[in-house]
């Protein structure tokens, strides 16, 4: 390769030029996306620093149009497929507003730590502006010009592109130099005629283009006296291969004129230009010779830094540096004289085009710039009208002109391609009907059928909707490809239409890209639907499950609080009610928990806790929980724990106890008297530094399950129709708990069961292990301490005689608290809301409360505030003492508020009042020590 191309920053200064910037993006698993641009791509950007890669990337990606998102998606998944990929959008810059960049890159397999994506984001702003005003220029050309023809100067063919005011009645003829010569005798002046064929001439026309200027150009008289002019236009990228021209005439009458009037009256300066300004600039003053207009305040004289700030003021700017040109005086040594144009904005904020000449006059020693200025508008408009036609074709792949009037189509200009197979110029409804029926898909037919029929086409287009779009697949002889039928006004007369355009666009990738959006949109609405349909029957099953299984603890509830009533003089039938009372109150508390866990599953909010604990200690201590029920009904239970190599492991270790206790439960519920449950626990390889693997196993030969509830036994309020389980309690809701938490931990379960032979559980954990073993066991002995101290309701001895502050809104519960802690012989204070309490321990002496018992749900003041309120506080105890929340809130995230406003601990409700005494021996004890 030449050397030329190894210059980096030449290479990139021309990238610059052409707006066009490089960029890399990186994709990292657990990174945020970072983007490196060099500097054209960061100017692009609208950055004037060097920033980070990701301010880079999201500074990039946040300005992208978000309805062009999908088609950006899917240009990354192509190009991170190792394909080619290119994308256009709509993106809003910081300083320039909204421009349009095409954007395309590949992929550098090179980067192995993820993904890396290497490309150009290019500003294509002005392509896309000029493509959107070429249908403007079809709806206009016969507002602009006489005739348009499209010619080969070579095979000298040709094809009318628009006759708006001609009317030339002769037969067809095959050569456009004889259509020509036929025009100029009916048309042309005889004095004109043979400059006019000059002009027209194929010889003359080469000549022109060869020496690489113009096309030729000639003004003539027709034959009602009028100016008119032949202009001949090389088609965009014109070549000896390519020799396509566009000849205009068009009605010069007005142009001429002004031409003659200029010329005859070059000393009327005041008629010609809107401004005459001379400039002294050692004196920095200037003189004005004529103005004329309203959009500057010019005096006959005055500063010139006035006059440069007003028309300074006016002009886009990239303009302004064209101002600054003229008025630097070495210009002048070095040109002579200087001319061009500038844009300036008018009071209306409408921009027109400029055309100035200015010299430096010397006289006397002195020097002196004056400049000329003349609005040049139309001329902008005609040049750009002229560059718009030029490069026309290159939008549209064919394009046909219907006269509805006469019942004639002819094509104006097609591919090669399509050159070859399309229909000749004739009846425009024995054409159309040809095209529909060897060229559009069957299913499309009708609707292009429709869209081509006269009366359709003169009901749906109007001068207020000039153009109809229609999409449709095309046959093509390798397949359908998607095209855009556009139709639209080329001539109307009182008010009906009479010729249209047919212009046909490729759209086929534009078009897939649509189908797709709308296939995802509907897909997403569909699950959308399905979603909040099986939400809305969940929440109806859920009702009616609910319903029945609230309803069975609180029938027994009620019933054998009646019972207890009747049977108050016999002690042990009081008893007994009781017992069956708090059985159900058990049960329900059950139901309630696991209620409550499924909405904080449902809802996202399951929390996992990161605790060291001692597996081993946890499960036995299960176990042994658990073999009393298992004793009562004569069953066996087996525990084996085999190759354990870590022991010591972090995580939520009440979590772990919830699924197994409810897998060894189940077991021992549905196996009968005298059945065998053996649980075990395996380390197994984990391939994960700082991490061990372990299957826990819950197996029994109890009464089993049939297949197909175990295919259901994960699904919420499920439970298997056996007559031998009927009197079994069970809500339907532990298994699908336990599977989510396992979900949560990263695990797995599996079920194995057979009707009658007993069921297998399979629990699969990876666990961090801790770096400390002593930190493990001494959580576990603090845990095994406090629960051999809550094991009783009795209160231990060192609470007695302590005075507590309870704060409760609630009257009866306030009464079941206050009377239970006093008759385990503790004073106790009562306050019915947080500022009650803020008062009392504000007021208090020192040593007067030994703990705080706070409801967190409160009037006036809740207990959030009323803790954060007491640690504020200048009392002696504020910093130090206990304060424990008595709340219904049991949430994971109701904890940490709680811990955050200052407290202590967290009793949930219905309150364990074991559990209570041994939380407040913890603390009660750590304030005496």
């Amino acid at each position: 390769m030449s050397d030329h191309f190894k210059n980096i920053e030449k290479v990139q200064e021309l990238l610059q030029g052409a707006q066009t910037g490089l960029w890399a993006i990186e994709l990292d698993e657990g990174k945020p996306p970072r983007m490196y641009a060099d500097r054209a791509m960061l100017e692009l950007l609208g950055f004037e620093r060097e920033p980070s890669p990701e301010e880079c990337y999201d500074v990039w990606f946040g300005r992208i149009d978000s309805g062009y998102y999908p088609m950006v998606y899917d240009a990354v998944e192509r190009i991170s497929a190792n394909e080619r990929a290119e994308v256009q959008y709509p993106w809003l810059h910081p300083v320039w507003g909204q421009i349009y960049v095409r954007c395309g890159g590949v992929r550098d397999w090179s980067y192995k730590d993820g993904v890396c994506l290497i490309g150009y984001h290019q500003n294509i702003t002005n392509t896309v502006m000029l493509k959107q005003e070429y249908d403007t220029v079809i709806r206009t050309l016969n507002e602009n010009y006489r005739g348009i023809y499209l010619c080969n100067i070579i095979d000298k063919t040709y094809k009318s592109v628009q006759m708006n005011q001609l009317d030339i009645h002769s037969e067809v003829l095959p050569e456009y130099e004889g259509f020509f010569r036929r025009y100029a005798e009916e048309e042309v002046a005889q004095q004109s005629r043979e400059l006019f064929m000059h002009a027209v001439a194929a010889d003359s026309i080469r000549g022109k283009l060869s020496e690489g200027g113009a096309g030729p150009e000639a003004f003539y008289r027709n034959k009602e006296g009028k100016w008119c002019r032949v202009r001949v236009l090389p088609l965009k990228g014109y070549t000896a291969k390519y020799p396509w021209v566009l000849v205009t005439l068009e009605d010069q009458a007005g142009e001429v004129e002004k031409r003659l009037n200029e010329a005859v009256s070059q000393e009327a300066v005041s008629r010609m230009y809107r401004l005459v300004v001379s400039v002294d600039l050692k004196k920095t003053e200037y003189n004005c010779v004529h103005y004329s207009g309203e959009m500057l305040k010019l005096s006959k004289q005055g500063q010139f830094t006035e006059l440069y700030g007003q028309i300074a003021q006016r002009m886009p700017s990239e303009d302004r540096r064209e101002l600054d040109r003229i008025f630097r005086i070495e210009n002048y040594r070095k040109y002579g004289t200087l001319e061009g144009t500038f844009r300036m904005f008018d009071s209306h904020g409408v921009l027109h085009y400029y055309a100035y000449y200015s010299a430096c006059i010397r006289r006397d020693f002195e020097e002196r710039i004056l400049m000329t200025v003349r609005n040049v508008d139309d001329r902008q408009e005609q040049q750009r009208r002229e560059a718009v036609l030029a490069n026309l074709c290159s939008c549209y792949y064919s394009i046909y002109l219907f006269d509805l009037e006469q019942n004639t189509e002819e094509a104006i200009w097609q591919e090669d391609i399509i050159r070859e197979k399309e229909f000749p110029k004739g009846r425009m409804d024995f054409y159309y009907d040809k095209f529909v029926q060897n060229y559009v898909c069957p299913e499309d037919r009708e609707k292009m059928k429709k869209a081509g029929d006269k009366a359709f086409l003169q009901k749906t287009l109007s001068e207020k909707h000039p153009v109809y779009d229609i999409d449709f697949r095309r046959i093509y002889p390798d397949g359908t490809k998607w095209v855009r039928s556009r139709f639209s006004i080329a001539e109307i007369r009182d008010g009906e239409v009479t010729k249209v355009v047919f212009a046909n666009m490729g759209i086929h990738e534009q078009k897939l890209q649509e189908i797709r959006e709308e296939e995802l949109n509907r897909q997403a609405l569909m699950a959308a639907y399905e979603k909040a349909k099986n939400a809305n029957e969940a929440k109806s099953s859920f009702l009616a499950q609910m319903s029945h299984d609230i309803r069975t603890p609180m029938n027994a509830i009620m019933g054998m609080t009646s019972i207890a009533y009747g049977q108050l003089e016999h002690p042990d039938k009081v008893k007994d009610s009781l017992d069956k009372i708090g059985s159900a109150s058990r049960h329900l508390l059950e139901l309630i928990n696991q209620i409550l866990d499924m909405a904080k599953i449902e809802k996202g909010s399951l929390e996992l806790e990161e605790a060291p604990f001692i597996l081993s200690s946890m499960l036995s201590e299960l176990v042994s929980i658990m073999r009393g029920e298992a004793q009562a009904k004569n069953q066996e239970m087996r525990l084996e724990i085999s190759d354990l190599v870590h022991d010591s492991l972090i995580g939520d270790a009440g979590r772990l106890r919830q699924v197994l206790m409810n897998l060894i439960s189940n077991s021992v519920k549905y196996t009968p008297e005298h059945g065998k449950i053996h649980i075990t626990l395996r380390e197994v390889s984990s391939g994960t530094p700082g991490a061990g693997s372990f299957v826990f196993t819950v197996e029994d030969n109890g009464i089993g399950m049939s297949p197909d509830f175990v295919e259901r036994i994960f699904v919420p309020f499920n439970r298997e129709d056996d007559v031998r389980a009927r009197n079994i309690q069970g809500t339907g809701l532990g298994m699908p708990i336990a599977q989510e938490i396992i979900n949560a931990m990263r695990g797995n379960i599996q079920v194995e069961s057979q009707k009658g032979k007993g069921s297998r559980f399979v629990v699969t954990l990876t666990l961090k292990t801790a770096e400390s073993e002593n930190d493990a066991r001494k959580a576990v002995r603090e845990e095994a301490a406090w629960v051999s101290k809550t094991e009783d309701q009795v209160p231990p001895g060192t609470l007695r005689g302590q005075r507590l502050m309870l704060v409760e809104d609630n009257e009866l519960n306030m009464e079941i608290a206050k009377t239970i802690l006093e008759e385990s012989g503790m004073a106790v204070d009562s306050a019915e809301n947080g500022e009650k309490a803020l008062q009392m321990f504000v007021c208090s002496e020192p040593g007067t409360y030994q703990a705080i018992l706070m409801d967190l749900q409160m009037p006036v003041m809740d207990g959030y505030t009323a803790a954060r309120e007491i640690r504020k506080s200048r009392h002696p105890q504020a910093a130090g003492i206990p304060i424990i929340a008595l709340t219904a809130n049991a949430f994971a995230e109701d904890i940490a508020k709680a811990q955050a406003a200052g407290m202590d601990d967290h009793i949930p409700k219905p309150i364990d009042f074991s559990r209570l005494f041994g939380v407040l021996e913890k603390y009660v004890g750590r304030e005496q020590n």
